[in-house]
């Protein structure tokens, strides 16, 4: 189905040149609705591992003998058929390879080899296309709002003044040299100074609002690139700052809120008017927009498309930019937008709210994802003295009654009024999302693929994963993969603050390994692999490298989804099949190293460490962050039933983080590294001791 949207039909004399613009004319395009389609894979199988028994001394295990097993990890073992421990190691291929023993194939392993290729695929994107796009987009945009400039009076005059410093801050943030005007170059370089001092959260001078400066540190992928840094930068300036329709009902109030919606109207004129060497600015737009929107979630804000159609029929198709300042005009506009906020990513269709400025225009808007709405929904002023959530909020919402029954025996978070009655309603959110909404995009996909972890296993599988510490280790996998993602979409994503307070080579072994029995996690990851390499192939957005390797991960979770059915069936495996598990190592070695176009940095390995931190709600009350963070490897120890023998194997999975900073502390991914190698390493968390060995 197509969505017709207005869009460019650029008459003669109203664009190009240098000449004063007067007016602005809109005319319907139609647009794409999906970026790639998500086909299911089928997975199917019941369970009926026969029951097996583990003797005190582990004298009837295999494998034994061949695995370096952690001191006092004997008894751990006999009673609960596996242990986790930390790691040495920088990456999890490494685990596989180094550590002696057969293999245990981890769905963590899996998901950290897709999110490699997942934040390779963005990293490649941004800096080989989206970049240039944008630094090409914004000097399009500058120059026709300079025209609109010349060719305007009064308010709308000021409105398009105020755009220049704007879209002039955008323009220093790419090191695009633009010709400020004089009367505001001051302001353009006042809020440069709060981005680049990462002030904290202080009154913007060009908006008036209070805006959290310490968001424009790199972090994640961007840090360390300078290219990468610029792109950052400016996306967040881009993606943050918003023209808000309605501010409120005093004359002051009134009066900011025209002029915030005249800038609106000006931007989204200047897009339709403008060229990228020759391209229409808007498709240039679009192509920046929907491919950010594939890989993270669409945004809940109001947006050009919106704003374009709202203009056609309050305005006209083609009007004087006279007409801007007819304030009866606007005030109908602005009515028309209020009436328009929708949250159409968001669960049941409902706004995702931020803090007192919640209907917004944004060029870019922040991406709505559903754990930034569960913790919304559970922190002031929706929790009536919650500042800060915790990272098992999100299973628990997502239908965990082990991480529930965690949050209120272990952390005491349902004393908290609201919170429990809120939970349940996320809950039944949750639940009822269309499926077609899930695997809209990349990100919401991912969230529906850890949801299999989350299923307790019963009879008929292996005993290991039987018991409530497999569940809490389910709980670990979770929130490991969930922060690697937060990672990866830090830039797009919209994070929700707490309510202001009213106040080596393959193993040659011959222990036969086992695969994590969870086919059907494998078959969704497997899926949405594949809708990832589609998407982005046909828009010609991934680089041979990235392609080939999607090609062999789709592949190999396939295999992996059919040996964890034959074991749930309890049929052996084929010869080739415990030869593909004894390569593990390699296998994601392989999808993890590769040379990757404009990377020359990076031009044949992957990143030095698995290790990374992102920071995922901010509380400005007291003024501190929530850092989830993946540290080095666990390793896995599981007595597994390889062909009706009980055989102790050896895998890697993730070990996860959480910890509470001050806002002008946000940890890079640097800075955690430089605390793991110092052995400055948090905690475990409480909950883990059931199955975690310090």
């Amino acid at each position: 189905m197509a969505l017709v949207l207005p869009f460019l039909l650029l008459p003669a004399g109203c664009g190009g040149g240098e000449g004063a613009i007067t007016e602005i004319v809109l005319s319907p395009l139609v647009l794409q609705d999906s970026f790639a389609l998500y086909y299911p894979v089928p997975s199917s199988a019941s369970p009926r591992v026969p029951p097996y028994q583990v003797s005190p001394d582990l004298s009837n295990v295999a494998g034994v003998g061949d695995a370096l097993i952690p001191p006092g990890a004997n008894r751990w073992l006999a009673e609960k058929s596996f242990l986790v421990v930390p790691g040495g190691e920088s990456q999890m291929y490494q685990v596989y390879q180094d550590r002696p023993g057969g293999k245990f194939v981890t769905v963590d392993a899996l998901l950290h080899a897709f999110y490699a290729l997942y934040d390779y695929s963005l990293r490649d994107m941004e800096k080989r296309v989206l970049l240039s796009d944008l630094e090409g987009l914004i000097g399009s945009l500058y120059d026709n709002v300079a025209r609109m400039y010349r060719g305007s009076e009064g308010v709308v005059r000021e409105a398009a003044l105020q755009d220049l410093v704007y879209l002039g801050v955008a323009a220093r943030l790419l090191g695009i040299d633009m010709d400020i005007p004089g009367e505001v170059d001051d302001d353009v370089e006042k809020e440069l100074e709060l981005i680049s001092g990462h002030t904290g959260t202080v009154t913007s001078p060009l908006f008036g609002y209070r805006e959290d400066y310490s968001q424009y540190v790199p972090r994640g992928h961007y840090s360390g690139d300078p290219d990468l840094e610029r792109y950052f930068r400016a996306m967040t300036w881009l993606g943050r700052m918003g023209f808000y329709p309605d501010l409120g009902t005093t004359p002051a109030e009134i009066i900011n809120s025209r002029g915030m919606t005249r800038q609106a109207l000006l931007l989204v004129g200047a897009l339709h008017m403008g060229e990228v060497d020759g391209e229409p600015a808007l498709k240039v737009w679009d192509r920046i927009y929907q491919a950010s929107s594939f890989m993270v979630g669409f945004s809940d804000d109001l947006d050009v498309c919106i704003y374009t159609r709202l203009a056609g029929e309050v305005f006209g198709w083609r009007f004087p930019l006279s007409r801007l300042g007819d304030d009866a005009a606007v005030d109908d506009f602005i009515d028309r937008a209020v009436a328009e906020q929708s949250s159409p990513a968001g669960p049941g269709g409902k706004v995702a709210e931020g803090d007192e400025r919640d209907i917004s225009f944004r060029l870019f808007g922040r991406r709505f994802v559903p754990d930034s709405y569960i913790f919304q929904q559970l922190v002031a002023n929706k929790v009536v003295d919650r500042f800060m959530p915790r990272g098992l909020d999100v299973p628990a919402a997502f239908g965990s009654d082990r991480a529930l029954e965690i949050l209120d025996k272990v952390y005491g978070e349902t004393r908290y009024e609201g919170y429990g009655q809120n939970m349940q309603e996320l809950r039944r959110e949750l639940a009822s999302i269309d499926p077609a909404q899930v695997h809209s995009g990349v990100y919401w996909s991912w969230m529906d693929t850890l949801g299999i972890l989350l299923k307790p296993c019963g009879d008929g599988y292996p005993a290991f994963m039987r018991g409530t510490a497999w569940q809490e280790r389910d709980l670990y996998a979770f929130l490991g993969s969930w922060a690697e993602m937060g990672h990866g979409t830090i830039l797009y994503s919209k994070q929700i603050g707490t309510g202001r307070h009213s106040e080596g080579p393959a193993s040659t072994t011959a222990v036969k390994g086992y695969v994590e029995p969870r086919p059907e996690a494998f078959a969704r990851l497997a899926a949405i692999v594949d809708m990832l390499r589609r998407g982005l192939a046909d828009r010609g957005l991934a680089g041979a490298a990235v392609q080939e390797r999607m090609d062999a991960l789709y592949q190999l979770l396939l295999n992996l989804k059919t040996m964890a059915e034959k074991e749930l069936r309890n049929d052996p495996l084929a010869a080739e099949e415990y030869q593909a598990i004894a390569g593990i190592g390699d296998s994601l070695q392989y999808l993890a190293t590769f040379p990757l176009e404009g990377l020359e940095e990076q031009s044949s390995e992957t990143d030095p460490s698995l290790a990374l931190v992102s920071d995922v709600h901010t509380d400005p009350n007291y003024g501190e962050v929530l850092e989830v963070a993946v540290g080095r490897p666990a390793v896995y120890y599981v007595i597994a039933p390889v062909e009706g023998r009980p055989t102790l194997t050896v895998g890697a999975g993730f070990s996860y983080y959480e910890f509470v900073k001050p806002v002008a502390e946000r940890l890079t991914d640097e800075a955690w590294r430089g605390m793991l190698d110092a052995g400055q390493v948090p905690e475990p968390l409480a909950w883990t001791a059931g199955f975690l060995q310090k």
